[in-house]
């Protein structure tokens, strides 16, 4: 596949700094670009190195500034958001995905009294259990496990070795990646009344994921004690991630890998919650929130506030409490000298 990069201005809506003619076939960021490649600069940060970058082609945010570019021999174009217009052109370069039949394969497992809609596709060594639902144009890669009662909505990929546990409700045109569990019981125990063993808690409860949500590969979403775990329509979770018993996730949030969130917390829309990030139980994360990178949460956040630190604090409290120990820190050097010294003159 090749175009111009006119024909690549006019796709993104973009205005072209440099030749229009110049040829593109791929995409690469700015390390690996190639002389027929196109890249993005969407931070101020990167665009120092278009000069020693081989693409002729990027595709720019407005405003950011661009040295050593020649329009003479290469070619910027300037969009409002460079990270959502290169998704348009990846879109264009990705590889046609593998066409799925409908239909059952011969190893598949299909209990009595589950429906599956015709056009949905079950593979290899899939298991669907009695009662449960698969809407149309669902695909059940090799080794899914889909329970009894469970619900598949229309369109929904679920990649090889996944499991959906009985009775959740999975939306439409969700993901669930490889070796996704929903609807695994809750880590609930209690100490024995003869003190010699812990009581486990029975989850009678289940999971619903509303309609576009993507759950990342090993990740475990628990089901409810009482009623649901819930994930809102939109919200996508990274891989190897844990959302406890009962918890609520709103809208649109985002969960990067390795976070966790412990039972009846909840998380409104439009969230961004930062890699190995860990949020006690009971807590309220407000809707547009963000907390950083491997916060640990055990106090509720307002609406549209950033947190982060180890305990988590509104982010600019914690930037000043890091740059106090920044400073402290050569301090702490002089004053041990300073205590060695008396020692040694008898103050």
């Amino acid at each position: 596949m090749e175009f111009t990069a006119q024909d690549i201005a006019r796709r993104v809506g973009g205005t072209l700094e440099g030749l229009g003619s110049v040829t593109i076939h791929g995409c690469s960021d700015m390390k690996s670009a190639g002389d027929g490649d196109i890249t993005f600069i969407g931070d101020a940060r990167y665009a120092r190195h278009w000069g020693s970058c081989r693409a002729r082609v990027a595709i720019v945010s407005r405003g950011i500034d661009v040295p050593d570019h020649d329009p003479s021999s290469r070619t910027l174009i300037r969009v409002e958001n460079a990270d959502l217009a290169i998704i348009s052109l990846l879109e264009e370069f990705a590889p046609e995905p593998d066409a799925v039949a409908p239909g059952i394969h011969p190893s598949a497992v299909v209990e009595a009294g589950a429906i599956i809609e015709a056009s949905a596709c079950v593979g290899p060594l899939a298991w669907v259990g009695a009662g449960a639902r698969i809407g149309a144009g669902v695909t059940l890669h090799a080794g899914v496990r889909i329970y009894p009662k469970a619900s598949i909505g229309d369109g929904t990929t679920i990649h090889a070795n996944a499991v959906v546990r009985e009775r959740c409700i999975i939306g439409r045109g969700v993901i669930l990646h490889a070796g996704a569990v929903i609807g695994t019981d809750g880590f609930g125990y209690r100490p024995a009344s003869d003190g010699k063993g812990l009581v486990r808690i029975p989850h009678l409860g289940h999971v619903e994921l509303g309609d576009g949500v993507e759950i990342g590969s090993c990740t475990c979403v628990d089901r409810g004690t009482f009623g649901a775990t819930r994930i809102g329509a939109g919200t996508k979770i990274d891989n190897l991630c844990q959302v406890g018993h009962n918890v609520r996730i709103g809208a649109n949030t985002v969960m990067a890998a390795l976070s966790g969130v412990a039972g009846s917390s909840t998380i409104g829309s439009w969230c961004r919650i930062g890699a190995a990030t860990g949020i006690a139980d009971h807590r309220t994360v407000g809707d547009g929130a963000q907390l950083a990178a491997r916060t640990a949460l055990i106090d509720d956040v307002p609406a549209g506030e950033t947190w982060g630190g180890m305990p988590a604090r509104e982010i600019r409290t914690e930037m000043r409490h890091v740059l106090a120990l920044q400073k402290l820190s050569p301090l702490a050097k002089d004053l041990a000298r300073l205590v060695e010294a008396s020692k040694v003159t008898g103050g």
